[in-house]
């Protein structure tokens, strides 16, 4: 189904939620001049008077703004207070009173709490401006209702222990949380106060964690209806593992493990009474065969294989024994000499993604045999993979359309035209292309693509660096490409200069083209 080519008026609903968003910004900056008049004669009662005029607008918003829509106004409203501090900022000239400014800034941040109501249910920190992060953190026992909450980095590890007492100061009133992330900083502490507090937690990820360690899985194991954990790059051995996984039975997942070989084999050998288990993910660097062989048998609803493959000590033909398997990543082989063909033929077909990484002997064929054999492919990533020639051209007439149910594709190799061309004349009802660096597309080659395939459906165009293509190829792109929604990456294509971007950006302001092509926003850098 096509997107609309133009942009479109915006909904009342997302009028409504902008306005309210802005209106918080405009609540703020009108308690800035009165806070700090008061701030100067005492800074205690313009503290004490803002906290309650914050306290007024939150039980005003708790009251008013429905329940359903109240994250997407509050990413209005951190949005509009974020544009602000930028104001705010630019507005502090070479003379200017420091004290008012740091008032002004304080006003702001402050302003962000009239958010904290039960009705926040998602916080992700990363995506939340540095300036009012301090506020989340210090603040979040307020989100009772929280049910996704990533941490970011937090310390980084570096404070751990002065990070401690706040989280579990707010977690003690998160008892709707769901998805919890809390990466470098959590410890045992932490995790006993998720157990007696987030009884709902499905996923946890405490990555990079150094104070996570094999004692801390028995912790870990209170958590009956945990389906996911990431441990990756914490000191919780092989051995924690195997009590993990025998004990927590309802895991599906427990991220990048690359002993899970050995783990299965100590379970194989020494409890076979906790078999089958439940992963569905296994990832892996270091499996050698007797370990997929082990895990087909010991985990049969594998959905998500991950393989670091060994030439010397892994055999890939075993994974056509996973019955359920529909996604696959396969890292540092060769399509023909490691049977990836093999695996294609016969597990092709329930395949719906496919990720080859430092795979070698791809060649046309290869791509071929991929775009018959796995016929419900939706996403086909190539990353750092050697494509060859071919010797000898497939000759057989291809019985299946090729990629027709193809979503999204992403070459970061180095493609001939020839096998770029296959790709993209056939993947009709593509949503997502992203071009990497090693391929350098021309000017005849987009006008020869979108001659025989004119991306129709396709959303989101990334070509990641060209010295080639010039302002033609994003006017030809445009007109084809329908439903076009992002066009990004364009700083890094030499040929256009700085004019041609201006250009191109009141071209589509112009026509009314519901297409963006301004970089993302990272507020996390």
């Amino acid at each position: 189904m096509f997107s609309s080519r133009y942009k479109q008026p915006k909904s009342l609903e997302s009028l409504a939620l902008i306005r309210l968003g802005n209106w918080i910004a405009q609540q703020a900056e009108a308690q800035m001049t009165p806070t700090t008049l008061l701030a100067q004669q005492n800074p205690n009662q313009a503290q004490i008077a803002l906290a309650r005029r914050v306290d007024s607008i939150r039980q005003y918003l708790d009251f008013h703004v429905p329940w359903m829509l109240h994250d997407l106004f509050a990413n209005e409203a951190i949005k509009s207070l974020s544009e602000l501090l930028e104001k705010t900022k630019n507005a502090m000239g070479f003379r200017g009173s420091m004290s008012k400014f740091v008032s002004q800034m304080n006003v702001i941040v402050k302003m962000t709490e009239a958010l904290f109501t039960k009705n926040f249910t998602y916080v992700s920190i990363d995506a939340i401006p540095k300036m009012m992060r301090s506020v989340f953190y210090s603040k979040l026992f307020m989100l009772t209702g929280l049910e996704y909450l990533n941490l970011g980095s937090l310390s980084g590890g570096w404070k751990t222990a002065d990070m401690e007492e706040s989280i579990i100061k707010s977690l003690k009133e998160l008892h709707s949380l769901k998805y919890l992330f809390i990466n470098y900083d959590c410890t045992d502490k932490i995790l006993k106060c998720i157990v007696e507090n987030c009884k709902n937690l499905l996923k946890l990820d405490v990555s990079c964690s150094k104070c996570i360690t094999n004692e801390s899985i028995s912790i870990l194991c209170k958590l009956k209806r945990l389906k996911s954990i990431q441990l990756y790059h914490t000191f919780v051995t092989w051995e924690g593992f195997v009590n993990l996984l025998i004990n927590c039975r309802s895991l599906e997942d427990i991220g990048r493990c690359d002993e899970i070989g050995r783990v299965l084999e100590f379970i194989h050998l020494n409890c076979p009474e906790a078999l089958p288990l439940r992963l569905k993910i296994f990832v892996s660097r270091y499996a050698n065969s007797k370990h997929l062989e082990l895990a087909v048998e010991s985990c049969p609803e594998i959905r998500n294989m991950t393989v670091f493959h060994n030439t010397l000590q892994s055999d890939l033909i075993v994974l056509i024994g996973l019955k359920s398997l529909c996604e696959l990543k396969l890292l540092s082989c060769d399509f023909y000499a490691d049977q990836i063909k093999q695996v294609l033929q016969v597990k092709g077909c329930n395949l719906s993604y496919l990720h080859l990484e430092h795979v070698d002997q791809i060649d046309l064929n290869a791509l071929m045999y991929i775009s018959q054999m796995c016929p419900l492919l939706q996403v086909l990533t190539f990353y750092n993979c050697s494509l060859i020639q071919h010797t000898s051209l497939y000759t057989k007439k291809l019985e299946i359309l090729p990629f027709r149910n193809l979503k999204k594709l992403t070459c970061v190799s180095a493609f001939t035209d020839e096998q770029l061309t296959f790709l993209l004349s056939n993947c009709l009802n593509i949503e997502f292309i992203q071009i990497g660096t090693a391929i350098q597309l021309t000017d005849e080659f987009v006008v020869k693509i979108l001659e025989k395939n004119p991306l129709i459906y396709l959303r989101e165009l990334r070509i990641m660096q060209s010295d080639f293509l010039t302002i033609a190829s994003i006017e030809r792109i445009i007109q084809s490409c329908m439903s076009l929604e992002i066009l990004v990456e364009l700083e890094s294509w030499s040929m256009l200069s700085d004019s041609d971007r201006d250009y191109i950006k009141n071209y589509i302001k112009i026509n009314n083209f519901n297409i963006d092509t301004s970089p993302i926003r990272r507020y996390d850098s």
